[in-house]
């Protein structure tokens, strides 16, 4: 029986290596004939590797720099700290052409950056590998049938992770289940959303029915079950939601709360997934003065920052995690590859500048969004004080949010105090050592990035460890963990039952399913304030999901179903500055705290600004595909 193997032509094409290029390049390197490799188990394992390979998520690093334009800036949590294209060349220009709305441009730019643009190329390429070896995946002559199911499996899983990535921005494109031949003409027109969801759950559920429980330590990093199971959930729930469920069909909600539930049930009776249980964090002394308020990695916050961060080189996949990047690698001289998160959200006290850090810093609107820990949010709890504003927040704000004062050991270059000092004037009349100033930055040191926001992000950043050849921390680099499909179901099941329904395959209701995120770390159930109604809950569950999954690559796509990209809070880019006035009863830490708008950082943003367009290369190649509506 002869292999199908046929050389891609469709718009995409441009983009691609040929599967006989790829092939061509096997046999250069091992000597074999590209008919050979399917006849083995191993080549063609070795085959199916190519799409993880290509398979860039919003925690991946695209080669050897961070993210030019990540999830975690265009949702407005975070505002890069990066002043120069020294070492990372172009990216000035990216932050503007998004803010002004120019999308189209970012997507024709020539190169992988920002990492959405180069993942455009990958994830075709990634899907292209999955088609065709599931063409010929069952010529292979030397593997048991399990063996085959556990292959096949994955590349269903694989393709249904790269269209979702696709679609989740683009809208509709063609789902290819097979390669398309040289000699047959391409001009098929783009489906829809609804028929693209289709598929993926097609796959998805013969994914679920094809991988494992769990793999051998040998295979770590590729999906399981449980892994298909929450891509799933995160599928549904963007179709039900109303960027795309535009008439609100509460059959969707259902479809979408019913996904997460299995994963739920799945989950406890396997005993798999538990959440990490940090519920003594809420016992922290972390008021005015208090003797836990300046800890930097508090041991009572230790179960819930090992899901993030952890000493040692070797990972430890956190109970809690369902899927994560398997990348392990050291950092390169003039890169970053296998740490994209801490490259994000760290600046040159951290890694060098010609290492491409980005010095991300949280925002003053975002970091609003962090409740005190009674349980209310902030313009509702009369306790809250503007002017003294780290004291008693939710315990995640300890571990998110990394503000002045908190002492803080690092291979730093500018602050040597061992102390994180992000004034904006201090009490000797100058700038902190964390923070840019710039009338005093010459250009030369531009590219040594410091922060911007007054505020900086601790998740993703090692407290005393180093990061060059001594390095002795990891970082988690998580796709999936299970408090996503918690909060996936809570938002499902409040739409289609209220904050007290229930789906119809799991008894917990959409209030219980919060509490479970919020009790793990000692905070109060949500307050009743929040619970009276549909509309009310919501906003709560998307709080929620803004502090639990911060800085995770997952609240630019939740902001863009939700349809309220476009709100002021989302546009709009506020840092935080303290001035030094002297300690008083006006101001508790001596400094004068407030929330500045920085105008020229606004995001423009209109309705065609929620669906992305495709690079105009692959419209002029083949017109009949035509461009996302509004483009």
């Amino acid at each position: 029986m002869k292999i199908k193997l046929y050389i891609l032509l469709f718009i995409f094409a441009p983009l691609f290596v040929s599967c006989e290029d790829y092939l061509d390049k096997q046999q250069d390197q091992d000597g074999m004939d590209q008919y050979d490799v399917f006849e083995e188990l191993l080549t063609a394992k070795e085959f199916l590797n190519g799409a993880y390979a290509d398979l860039i998520t919003e925690v991946d690093a695209l080669g050897s720099s961070a993210d030019y334009l990540p999830g975690m800036t265009m949702s407005g949590e975070g505002h890069p700290g990066r002043l120069s294209d020294i070492g990372a060349t172009d990216f000035l220009s990216v932050y503007p052409a998004f803010s002004a709305g120019e999308y189209l441009s970012l997507m024709d730019k020539g190169s992988n950056y920002p990492n959405f643009v180069g993942r455009y190329k990958r994830a075709w390429q990634s899907i292209r590998t999955t088609c065709s070896f599931l063409e010929n995946c069952d010529l292979i002559a030397d593997a048991s049938s399990d063996e085959v199911d556990l292959l096949k499996g994955q590349a269903y899983f694989l393709r249904a992770f790269n269209y979702h990535l696709l679609t989740k921005r683009h809208g509709g494109l063609i789902y290819l289940k097979s390669t398309i031949d040289l000699n047959e003409p391409f001009n098929q027109t783009r489906e829809s959303y609804e028929s693209n969801y289709e598929d993926m759950i097609e796959d998805l559920d013969l994914a679920i029915a094809l991988l494992p429980v769990t793999w051998e330590s040998g295979e770590y990093g590729r999906p399981t079950k449980g892994a298909a199971m929450a891509l799933k959930s995160r599928i549904s729930l963007f179709r039900a939601s109303p960027l795309v469920n535009e008439s609100n069909d509460v059959t969707k909600w259902e479809a979408a709360a019913e996904a997460a539930g299995d994963l739920i049930n799945y989950a406890a009776d396997n005993g798999l997934y538990p959440l990490i249980d940090a519920s003594a964090a809420i016992t922290m002394d972390v008021d005015h003065n208090g003797a836990d308020l300046y800890v930097p990695e508090h041991e009572l916050l230790e179960p819930y920052r090992s899901i993030f961060v952890g000493p040692g080189k070797t990972k430890i996949v956190p109970d809690e995690v369902i899927f994560m990047v398997a990348n392990n690698k050291l950092p390169v001289i003039n890169g970053v590859l296998g740490f994209p998160s801490t490259a994000l959200t760290n600046g040159f006290t951290f890694m060098k500048g010609n290492q491409k850090p980005m010095g991300i810093g949280a925002t003053a609107n975002f970091v609003e969004k962090f409740e005190t820990k009674n349980g209310l949010a902030i313009e509702d709890d009369p306790s809250y004080n503007p002017q003294e504003p780290f004291i008693n927040r939710d315990p995640r704000f300890y571990n998110n949010i990394l503000f002045d004062g908190v002492p803080w050991i690092e291979e730093t270059q500018y602050n040597k105090t061992g102390i994180i000092d992000l004034a904006t004037v201090n009490e000797n009349g100058a700038s902190g050592l964390d923070r840019h100033n710039y009338a005093l930055t010459s250009n030369a040191d531009l590219y040594k990035v410091r922060n911007l926001t007054g505020l900086l992000i601790r998740k993703w950043r090692p407290h005393g460890w180093l990061w060059s050849s001594n390095r002795n921390f990891h970082v988690n680099e998580n796709v999936f963990r299970m408090a996503e499909v918690y909060l996936n179901y809570a938002e499902a099941v409040n739409e289609a039952y209220g904050p007290n329904g229930t789906s119809s395959n799991c008894t917990l209701t959409a209030l219980e399913a919060v509490n479970m995120i919020r009790n793990r770390v000692g905070m109060p159930n949500v307050n009743s304030i929040y619970t009276g109604d549909v509309a009310s809950f919501r906003e709560r569950i998307h709080n929620e999901r803004a502090i639990e999954l911060c800085f995770e690559g997952i609240r630019y796509d939740d902001i863009r179903r939700w349809k309220t990209a476009g709100d002021d809070e989302n546009t709009k880019v506020e840092y935080l500055e303290q001035y030094w006035q002297g300690v008083s009863e006006t101001y508790p830490t001596g400094y004068r705290y407030s929330t500045e708008e920085q105008p020229a950082l606004k995001k423009t943003f209109s309705e065609k600004h929620y669906w992305w367009p495709i690079p105009t290369s692959e419209i002029e190649a083949v017109p009949s595909f035509g461009q996302t509506p509004g483009w």
